[in-house]
């Protein structure tokens, strides 16, 4: 019983015994006129019947137990108080941590792993050659297993490519083109349009390069309805162009600068525009003239 209610109880107990008196002493009063008498008439000298007196006697002794139990109580307050209190900022706080993971996987679900590693999983992956095979083995699986659901393949997706950069390695090309089918095909297949775009940006930043993902976002560029997604494609072809010209492919960056030249000036007024807007830089320019030979 907490102490809210003994105290309830304890003043309906009271206003009970109080009604039973005066009720009692109503019924038996007479219209003759009262006479005050100085000495205050006790319990036992009322005529009271028997019955009565007994229930009466046992409503005081219910009160004198509610009265106990409480002081007991109040004693106890302050202990009870200091333990519900610290497991109530545990729920708390655990409550709030569990929010905030939900969060963060639902605005990027390629980031939602990040708090379900192991505190020391950056050290350990540097320091167990082993342990970091299975990370990455175990990541690439789940991003390659149609049955997982679209925001594990994806957290899986993000844990593959942290861990891969924090090591300094790289797939081979069979596993990296694994990995971009795998993407494409999320990017494609999803109703979810939030998914669809995180899928779309984690693939633009791709450090290898791929004619299949150049030729994906420029099909993207020129037919997409969303013009984010657009800006993406452009960006990411472009990325392409730079990442052939740096890894020294030059019939393939030559391929590219004139695929680039191409959106901009064709008739696709939207894709021509976007692609306008992406090639402002003098640098940019200056490199795509050079790989056309310009």
């Amino acid at each position: 019983m907490s102490i809210w209610q003994g105290s309830t109880a304890l003043a309906f107990a009271s206003i009970a015994l109080g009604l039973s008196i005066y009720s009692y002493t109503k019924v038996n009063s007479t219209d003759k006129p009262v006479v005050i008498q100085q000495a205050k008439p006790n319990l036992k000298e009322l005529t009271i019947p028997e019955q009565d007196r007994e229930n009466l006697v046992a409503l005081h002794g219910y009160i004198l137990d509610l009265e106990t139990r409480i002081h007991e109580l109040e004693n106890q307050t302050h202990t009870l108080d200091q333990e519900q209190l610290t497991s109530l900022v545990k729920q708390a706080m655990a409550q709030q941590e569990s929010e905030r993971r939900a969060e963060i996987e639902k605005r990027n679900p390629a980031m939602g792993w990040l708090g379900n590693l192991p505190d020391d999983y950056r050290e350990r992956i540097k320091a167990d050659p082993q342990y970091a095979d299975s990370s990455i083995n175990e990541a690439l699986a789940t991003l390659l297993n149609l049955s997982k659901s679209e925001n594990e393949r994806l957290a899986a997706y993000g844990q593959l490519k942290m861990t891969l950069s924090m090591l300094r390695r790289d797939l081979d090309e069979s596993q990296e083109n694994a990995v971009i089918d795998a993407m494409i095909s999320i990017s494609e297949y999803t109703n979810d349009p939030k998914i669809r775009v995180s899928t779309l940006e984690n693939l633009s930043r791709q450090n290898n390069v791929s004619p299949k993902l150049a030729e994906h976002f420029q099909k993207l560029l020129q037919t997409d309805d969303n013009d984010y997604v657009r800006n993406i494609s452009a960006t990411a072809l472009i990325g392409q162009f730079f990442r052939a010209t740096r890894d020294g492919n030059n019939s393939y960056a030559s391929d590219l600068a004139e695929r680039i030249t191409t959106i901009e000036n064709s008739s696709n007024a939207k894709a021509a525009e976007i692609m306008a807007e992406n090639l402002k830089g003098p640098r940019l320019r200056e490199e795509l003239d050079k790989a056309l030979g310009k």
